[in-house]
Parts: C-alpha cells; sequence; structure tokens
C-alpha cells in the first residue's frame, strides 16, 4: 500500500515580524527542511501575540494538517503567550514541567532561575519536550502540534534534528532548467506540457542579472521519470528555439 504523503502548516507568532522589526526567516527554513524530507508545507501564517488568534489557528491547522510547527513566543517575557495559548486550544492545563524546570535549574546554576526564566519550563500538561542544545530552554510537542522558539538559530538547530524523525522516505524531485527567453515567448508551451504532465507542478520565475534577464522554470514531482521526462522536453524546445536552456 503506498504511502499517504504527509502534510504540514506552520504558524509564525510575534508582533514583531509584523511591525517589520524582525525579518522573519525561520518558515523559509522550515520549508526546506519539510521539502528534503518530503512532508509538503500546505500553508504559512503569521500573526500576532494575541491568545484568540493563535488559538483559532491551532484549532484550525491541527485539524487539516499532518503536523503543526510554532515558532515564537515560549520565551520569557510578558508576551510569550504561546504555550499557554496550547493550552488553552487543547483544552489542556498549563503546568510546569519539572524536567524543563530541572535542565534550567542546571543551567542556571552560577545565576538565579528568576520567575520570568521559569516561566519557560511551562507547558501544556503531558507536553514532550524538544531538546534545545543552544540555550537549553526546550520547546514542546503535544498531539500533531509541535513548538519551536522564534531565535533563528536556536529554532533551526532544534527543528532540523527533531524532523528527522518525520522522515519516512518519501522524497521530492526536481530540476530547474534557465532560459534567456521571456514567459510570453515560452508560456504557452510551457503550459501544454503542464497540461500533459498534469501530476507535476511546473513553476515559471523571471529573474534578473546585470545587463540580463530571464526565466528559471521549476518542475517538481513525486516521481523521477516522470520530472525527467518533463525537463528534457522544455530543455529540447527552448534549445530548438535559441533559448540558451541550462538545467540542473
Amino acid at each position: 500500500m503506498k504511502k499517504q504523503r504527509k502534510t504540514s502548516g506552520i504558524i509564525i507568532i510575534g508582533n514583531e515580524i509584523l511591525s517589520g522589526k524582525t525579518l522573519e526567516k525561520n518558515s523559509n527554513f522550515m520549508c526546506k527542511e519539510l521539502f528534503r524530507i518530503g512532508v509538503s508545507c500546505e500553508e504559512i501564517v503569521i500573526i500576532k501575540d494575541d491568545k484568540s488568534r493563535i488559538i483559532e489557528k491551532l484549532n484550525n491547522f491541527r485539524k487539516k494538517y499532518s503536523f503543526v510547527f510554532t515558532s515564537g513566543g515560549i520565551g520569557p517575557t510578558h508576551d510569550d503567550i504561546t504555550s499557554d495559548s496550547v493550552a488553552c486550544a487543547l483544552g489542556k492545563k498549563l503546568i510546569l514541567n519539572t524536567e524543563a524546570k530541572r535542565r534550567l535549574e542546571k543551567h542556571y546554576a552560577d545565576d538565579v532561575l528568576t520567575k520570568a526564566r521559569l516561566k519557560m519550563a511551562y507547558m501544556p500538561e503531558n507536553s514532550t519536550l524538544i531538546d534545545n542544545p543552544v540555550s537549553v530552554a526546550p520547546g514542546f510537542s503535544i498531539q500533531n502540534i509541535f513548538v519551536f522558539p522564534g531565535v533563528p538559530k536556536i529554532m533551526q538547530v532544534m527543528f532540523k534534528e527533531k524532523v528527522k524523525s518525520f522522515d519516512e522516505g518519501l522524497r521530492y524531485y526536481k530540476k530547474t532548467i534557465s532560459t534567456t527567453l521571456s514567459e510570453g515567448i515560452i508560456g504557452e508551451y510551457i503550459e501544454k506540457i503542464q497540461n500533459k504532465f498534469n501530476t507535476l507542478e511546473i513553476g515559471s520565475y523571471p529573474y534578473f542579472k546585470k545587463n540580463s534577464f530571464g526565466v528559471s522554470l521549476v518542475i517538481k514531482g513525486e516521481k523521477d521519470l516522470e520530472v525527467s521526462k518533463a525537463s528534457n522536453e522544455i530543455y529540447n524546445y527552448i534549445e530548438s528555439i535559441n533559448g540558451n536552456p541550462e538545467i540542473f
């Protein structure tokens, strides 16, 4: 029986993202890692540190997707409300996780484990910790929700390690063809190829370089042979009309 490809949704949480103060990098990293292991990312949203909005999106995403990933809002400050929001969304109690507390106590052994720092050990009851080898304060998972910090350098290490367990061997195959021709010249032919290979996804992306422009075509699918066939047809066509194709 063919394995069903897993799906995912990403919720980025933080007023600083929406105000433009902080550049959002986490969803891009997550998508690349998910693509690498064959998990489809279906949707990304960026929302404020607002409890009702977080609960709304969590409940919507967790019913639609195999995995829900959140980033942001689990630090020590007053506006870090993601953990509490997850608990409320699932009808769980927000409790002091004893293992998370132990890790924080050890980390701050030569400092003060303040009330604010201890806040990072509170999470929904029955949560599973996600290890944080960078700054110790763990993320957590519960049901199909996986909660990560917002700081990219910390999140990336944690996320990359965690998603290894989601790798079921399914892969996407991809080829990219660049040409110096415009979309207006090749668009009709690409549409024909898309209709012929309707299980594939063919994206067209204009590019602009110094003294030149053109189009990059990205051909993606679940079968290597199909991707190769479509790519070869496109390459040969572009070559026949002097479009200087390159494939990689």
